[in-house]
């Protein structure tokens, strides 16, 4: 069974202090700055129900790397053992030594995924892993209902599921699945700096609507200067590669930063969207990201799509009434001609059968449909 460690006041001075002592306020630069240390890191709980920490921890171990003492001080009561292990702390520092039986009883009880630690190392549980992919896809092809999907993917993930919209079609009928569902989902999209007006403007109408927030995640500045300094404003358009490449900087590494320590993923795939997608899953295990990947409209037709975004009227971007049906950065982007498919106005300029980004990379990896 993975171990976290249990300690009491007592026995404090038997142990290795905490470098630093991060208060659940603490922002990126904080988190930089504990990480750089490779010691012991202290999390403080400043009272029951803040549960800032257990994220606190889980950006130190998946976005800083942090492969030190993770430590949960303050205020601790047994419930928390299994939570404090998925998030990636080592260690519990408890008031009372006589509640130490107690905290482990309530280990005993771990059912569900856990994030590394220093004394728990493996990530996730991968054979586990595979087999709640599989039966959470027969699930839901069982339910017909999308918000009812949505309400079971909450019901089925432990930990935090991150919802990455591109504002189109597929998924803004997702969003108001969400919605209607009320499930805890953290939303966001990648603002690759070069999208279209029409897509923020999609951006704050949906936020109206639903009274949700959609983050925006960006990518590093640093790295959109070297890319642009070595292939130029326009260089993706010079080569395969080099588009991959911006690509890869303005999306992939953002959106692989956003899923750190995430449970769960729900996107807009769809087997109608090419041949590469004709058989993913409704739910299947990203290896790759170590996560649970959901589909939840996997297998919608077009015409169910648009039938559920005209009954429920759902906000659309504008772009698809001038022909814009799959629509990515501005540069990158044309409106489709009658006939051709509705992929075709991505990276037009290329010939090649599959044209993916990188997000979703060959998804007969990630599990056959049921």
């Amino acid at each position: 069974m993975a171990m976290l460690d249990l300690v009491s006041g007592a026995l404090l001075a038997d142990r290795s202090d905490p470098a630093v002592v991060l208060e659940p306020t603490a922002d990126s630069a904080a988190l930089s700055a504990a990480s750089g240390d490779g010691r012991v890191v202290a999390i403080r709980f400043p009272a029951f129900g803040d549960g800032r920490g257990h994220s606190l921890a889980v950006l130190l171990r998946g976005r800083h790397g942090f492969k030190g003492e993770i430590r949960a001080v303050g205020y601790l009561i047994p419930d928390l053992a299994p939570f404090l292990l998925r998030s990636g702390f080592d260690t519990a520092e408890i008031t009372d030594a006589n509640d130490v039986e107690t905290w482990k009883g309530a280990l005993t009880r771990i059912r569900h995924l856990y994030q590394p630690g220093l004394r728990n190392p493996q990530p996730l549980r991968r054979d586990a892993s595979r087999r709640a992919a599989e039966e959470l896809n027969a699930r839901l092809a069982g339910i017909e209902s999308l918000s009812e999907r949505i309400a079971e993917v909450r019901r089925s993930v432990e930990g935090r599921i991150v919802f990455s919209t591109s504002l189109g079609l597929d998924d803004q009928a997702i969003l108001n699945a969400v919605a209607e569902s009320g499930a805890d989902i953290d939303i966001s999209t990648l603002d690759t700096g070069r999208l279209f007006q029409e897509v923020l403007e999609t951006v704050e109408l949906s936020e109206i609507r639903y009274g949700l927030r959609i983050r925006l995640v960006t990518p590093e500045a640093s790295e959109v200067e070297a890319l642009v300094a070595r292939d130029g404003v326009f260089g993706f358009r010079h080569s395969v590669d080099n588009r991959k490449g911006c690509c890869e900087v303005r999306k992939v590494r953002p959106l692989n930063r956003e899923l750190a320590g995430a449970q769960g993923w729900i996107t807009g795939i769809r087997r109608e969207h090419s041949e590469a997608r004709a058989d993913v899953a409704l739910a299947a295990w990203d290896e790759e990201r170590g996560l649970l990947k959901v589909n939840p409209i996997a297998d919608w037709s077009t015409r169910a799509l648009t039938a559920y975004i005209a009954e429920n009227n759902v906000p659309v971007n504008p772009l698809h009434a001038r022909g814009f049906i799959s629509i990515g950065c501005q540069p990158c982007t044309r409106a489709v001609q009658p006939g051709e498919h509705p992929r075709a106005g991505r990276w037009w300029w290329e010939h090649e059968e599959k044209k993916e980004c990188g997000l979703h990379m060959n998804p007969r990896r990630e599990g056959k449909a049921a």
